[in-house]
């Protein structure tokens, strides 16, 4: 790989990581802080490198310029070589006596070490920097890689962590209509991603739509919810008792080694008719919004997933979504929003009915949750036709 390739590579993987124009990160500023005690040093440094630019995540002050020209950096010399770069004394080293660190800032030591990610590849160093000459041992030379494998991992957490959030937002469905009906959604996840799960299809012009609410919060909780969407993805041309029957030994399987379990309310909607078949797996927070009257909640029939018995049948229901009427199902934190009890469900669709929209509506719910929920909070709309939306109910 030549010179340019390996910029064009650094670039390219500096840019993945999302933290070299970020705020320094806790993660960082602990190494080099720490870094700084164990070395006796004043200055440490967790850098990245791209083709042209050095980026400090690690600032020693806030006044401190945070980029510059590679050519200007000590690091330029560490990404070229697996092996920490010791300079014991930078004004006696041709390569490094007339960089701007030596004659301009006074830097006469350094040391530093390789950040590796990606099967190896160099995007940035971990370095130490003192205004005196020094000698440096070979423990120390060992430490300060061990150092580098922590700053490495630090990297690799974040580089993890935004490959997550864009692969639960890659997998949010987006508003869809279909003939007059239209679905919609808000997603407020307690932290970075969700233990709720709302998706939607169509196939042969049937919305086949679910929202389930797996027990626990965060990466846990998300990945068991990832795992009922796949089930259920696999059996979405059936109707919601059957896709549920095939789908439900596998899912309460991996459930119950779990030690969790998750409400679901499974459906689908045929847009000539109204008609809606659904599986309430002891999810209970759906309420049908009719165009011209009170709000009839749906009651739940069944166990939720990983808690009903094997062989027991579950039973579905009917009911028709009439032009001018709506669908709320909610996730349990949506109960946050309110007083705690099944109330704040007749709250939200006061809410709903009084909005101008369903975007205003399922804004309101998202500030709302940002400001209160103490839970994932899930909320999908179905809508037919021209809805009774606006109207100033008590």
């Amino acid at each position: 790989m030549t010179t340019d390739d390996q910029g064009r590579m650094r670039s390219a993987l500096v840019a993945a990581l999302s933290v070299a124009d970020a705020a320094p990160a806790e993660r960082f500023e602990r190494i080099v802080r720490i870094a700084r005690e164990v070395f006796d040093v004043p200055l440490a440094y967790v850098n990245l490198l791209d083709e042209d630019l050095l980026h400090t995540l690690t600032p020693n002050s806030p006044e401190e310029i945070t980029s510059g020209p590679i050519g200007w950096s000590f690091c330029q010399l560490t990404v070229q070589q697996m092996e920490p770069t010791i300079v014991p004394d930078t004004t006696a080293d041709a390569r490094t006596v007339d960089l701007p660190g030596v004659t301009k800032r006074g830097i006469r030591f350094y040391a530093g070490v390789p950040l590796t990610i990606a099967g190896g590849e160099p995007v940035g160093t971990l370095c130490l920097m003192d205004t005196h000459p020094r000698d440096f041992s070979p423990q120390e030379s060992a430490a300060l890689i061990d150092f580098g494998r922590w700053a490495e991992r630090a990297l690799g957490q974040g580089l993890h962590h935004d490959r997550l959030l864009e692969v639960a937002t890659a997998l949010v469905p987006t508003a869809l209509t279909v003939g007059d009906v239209h679905i919609g959604a808000v997603a407020v996840p307690y932290g970075d991603v969700s233990g709720d799960l709302h998706d939607w299809s169509v196939d042969d012009g049937v919305l086949t739509f679910t929202l389930a609410d797996v027990m626990g919060k965060e990466q846990p909780a998300a990945l068991l919810a990832a795992g009922i969407r796949a089930g259920l993805r696999q059996h979405r041309t059936l109707d919601p008792l059957a896709a549920v029957a095939a789908a439900e030994p596998a899912l309460s399987e991996d459930l119950v080694r779990a030690n969790a379990f998750a409400t679901l309310f499974h459906a689908r909607l045929h847009p000539g008719t109204g008609v809606v078949d659904v599986v309430d797996a002891g999810h209970g927070l759906a309420v049908h919004v009719r165009a011209d009257g009170a709000p009839h909640t749906l009651r739940s029939r069944g166990l939720p997933l990983g808690l009903h018995h094997e062989g027991r049948p579950r039973t579905s229901t009917t009911f028709v979504l009439e032009p001018g009427d709506a669908l709320i199902v909610a996730s349990d934190g949506v109960l946050d929003l309110g007083d705690g009890t099944i109330d704040t469900l007749h709250d939200l669709v006061r809410t709903y009915r009084r909005a101008r929209s369903l975007e205003t509506f399922l804004e309101n719910v998202r500030l709302r949750a940002a400001e209160r929920a103490e839970d994932d909070v899930t909320v999908v709309v179905l809508q037919r036709g021209p809805t009774g939306l606006g109207r100033q109910d008590s």
